[in-house]
């Protein structure tokens, strides 16, 4: 029918009266209804010779709640509506109700989509802004602090104490504002990476030795088999430092007694890395959530009270940014075991973020571990210009 047509009004009053009955299919019930009088002139035929004498209006329903509205079918004059012919219009309004519905559901999950994105993109900018604001006064803070613990080496030992504990909470705050710069800008997707071909074993294995006098002093075995890999990988060497550290910290958390590994090999085409640790292990209800961001199990036994919640989380986010994927396997009680894949070669890679062999594999010098699980965070807290350096202490809180 097309648009202006005395039967194809635009709006209906809810009852018998208006040109297509609309209470009864508000009650989701079926009415016959007469073509004949001036709003039904000129119907189309459609592919029949005559137009239809008679319309059978069928309501559109829905589960649970009341009708969407109203079909509208012309019926064959030269058939009666016998119980077939009736089954067989509704059927048809039944799949275009259930197509109005699948349309309905569509657009509430785009909205929703929409939505999401639009609360992640104001938390990510809230975290972006929050970072920055937390990191200038804290640069501020540690630049003195720093000059304090140098003028201090021979303070009285309770005043050299309650420096330590400020320079070490300093450092694990700055860790911390990182982390989430770091997250900001990968959701933002202003996380610059540059991949560099790197002897990976070479790499690793010098990063797992920051971690050895840390291991050796809380009486746990550390074993490192970096095996030569047949090939360079590309990495952003400080995302990769990144990686392991926070790995291996977490290792060192959780591990009490027995031994941590660390391994590099390749296999099926990849370099393999797993860090793997004989420590309290995960619960099997935990493992799905194992890498979601800001979430911690609660009451796990550890060396030290703190953590946010996001190491593991950031881990996973670098390794993805470098192709390569994370995987995890624990039993409670027994330990957990990390495993990386990441592919050889650059094809993988942004071809604008790859750059060319500079000729050597050696990871840069970084500060030494604490003892009581926390990774050194090279960068915690100062500028590219900053005269001090930030090395973690051992001593715990």
């Amino acid at each position: 029918i097309p648009a202006g047509h005395p039967a194809a009004a635009e709006v209906l009053p809810a009852d018998s009266a208006s040109v297509w009955p609309a209470d009864a299919p508000a009650r989701g019930e079926s009415v016959l209804v007469p073509l004949d009088g001036e709003p039904f002139a000129d119907l189309p035929s459609g592919a029949w010779e005559e137009a239809p004498t008679e319309a059978l209006v069928v309501p559109l329903l829905q589960q649970g709640g009341a009708p969407y509205g109203f079909m509208v079918a012309g019926l064959n004059r030269y058939r009666a509506l016998d119980e077939d012919y009736r089954g067989f219009v509704e059927l048809v309004a039944g799949h275009v109700a259930a197509g109005v519905a699948s349309a309905r559901g569509y657009q509430a999950q785009q909205r929703r989509a929409e939505e999401l994105a639009e609360l992640d993109r104001a938390k990510t900018t809230f975290f972006s802004n929050i970072s920055h604001e937390f990191r200038t006064p804290l640069t501020l803070i540690m630049g003195p602090v720093q000059e304090l613990r140098q003028q201090l080496a021979d303070a009285d030992p309770r005043v050299r104490e309650e420096l330590e504990a400020v320079h070490r909470n300093g450092l694990r705050l700055g860790k911390l504002v990182n982390t989430l710069l770091d997250f900001s800008r990968i959701e933002a997707g202003r996380m610059r990476a540059s991949y560099e071909p790197v002897d990976l074993a070479a790499v690793t294995g010098e990063l797992a030795s920051v971690f050895r006098s840390a291991v050796d002093k809380a009486g746990l075995a550390f074993h490192v088999d970096c095996a030569p890999l047949p090939e360079p990988v590309y990495v952003d060497r400080g995302m990769w430092e990144k990686v392991v550290l926070n790995l291996l910290s977490n290792a060192l958390k959780f591990t009490f007694d027995g031994t941590i590994r660390v391994g590099v090999r390749a296999e099926d085409g990849e370099a393999v890395v797993t860090v793997a640790d004989t420590g309290i292990g995960v619960a099997a209800d935990e493992m799905p959530r194992l890498f979601e961001r800001f979430h911690r199990i609660e009451n796990a036994r550890s060396r030290s009270g703190e953590g946010s919640g996001i190491g593991l989380a950031l881990v996973k986010e670098l390794v993805g940014l470098h192709g390569g994927a994370i995987t995890a396997a624990s039993t409670e009680g027994e330990g957990t075991r990390f495993t990386i894949r990441l592919p050889f070669g650059s094809a993988h890679l942004p071809a604008d973020a790859v750059r060319p062999e500079t000729g050597t594999g050696a990871v840069r010098p970084v500060a030494g571990a604490d003892a009581a699980g926390s990774a050194p965070d090279t960068d915690a807290v100062r500028p590219e210009t900053s005269a001090y350096a930030v090395r973690p202490d051992t001593g715990a809180d």
